[in-house]
């Protein structure tokens, strides 16, 4: 049996009796672990329970058997390191911190690691406190994508490859990963039109500029959107999270 340190952020968290808990934690040297945490909510007079929480950081020691990758891991210590009392301040950043953790436990694979993706999902935790929730978790969105391979197409049609800037892009195609013109549109049945507006300002997050705070939503609802279908699951705190910053229902 292989024993394992590393730190990690706890995405998902289910109560699996009443002394333990089933939690995915997010390693940054180990990635996706599914671990049980046998006892850890039992106390006693000498000894309080341990509390672990949703999107919590901690330093993290389990064990598993190397011939049963399947099967759930063996959480053998947990220490906190943080626990980002910014996210918990309010709703919008609450659901903008859940959305986040769930969408990452979609789209990465058990075992496979994504160092940058923790730090960008660490320093999204950690500046709750002063950034707004819809542009951190555009930005975020843009990085989990790019991190797991599946980043849009935005700057030509997915189709024929023409250029952006030289021919209308109306359409956004998630099974073919990007934007469609006018010309290649036709021949595919899945496909989102989009205002030319919404196109740029996701362009623009993509590459770390500044956006104006009324195209963000749209830019929200296109990366959900390609996520939702590429992954064929959509989150279930989208719409929690869409309430809490206030907008409108996607058509």
């Amino acid at each position: 049996m292989a024993l394992f340190k590393d730190l990690g952020l706890v995405l998902r968290r289910l109560d699996y009796s009443e002394t333990s808990l089933v939690l995915a934690v997010f390693c940054r040297e180990t990635g996706m672990q599914r671990l049980i945490a046998k006892g850890v909510k039992r106390g006693s007079r000498h000894r309080p329970s341990v509390g672990i929480d949703l999107l919590e950081l901690g330093s993290v020691a389990y064990s598993r058997r190397a011939e049963s990758e399947a099967q759930l891991g063996t959480l053998t210590e947990w220490k906190q390191e943080e626990n980002f009392p910014g996210l918990r301040r309010d709703l919008p950043r609450w659901y903008a911190g859940q959305y986040a953790a769930d969408r990452t436990a979609q789209a990465t694979q058990e075992g496979d690691p994504h160092p940058e993706l923790f730090d960008a999902l660490w320093a999204f935790c950690r500046e709750a406190t002063s950034a707004a929730p819809l542009l951190s978790s555009c930005r975020y969105l843009c990085t989990l994508l790019r991190e797991v391979g599946l980043m849009p197409q935005l700057g030509a049609c997915a189709g024929c490859g023409t250029r952006r800037e030289l021919v209308s892009c109306p359409y956004f195609s998630a099974r073919q990963g990007g934007l469609l013109c006018r010309d290649c549109e036709p021949a595919f049945v899945e496909k989102w039109r989009l205002e030319s507006r919404t196109i740029s300002a996701a362009a623009a997050v993509a590459a770390g500029a500044e956006v104006a705070d009324a195209d963000l939503p749209g830019v929200f609802d296109l990366l959900d959107y390609h996520l939702s279908e590429v992954l064929a699951k959509p989150s279930r705190v989208t719409n929690l999270l869409r309430v809490a910053l206030g907008m409108r229902r996607r058509r």
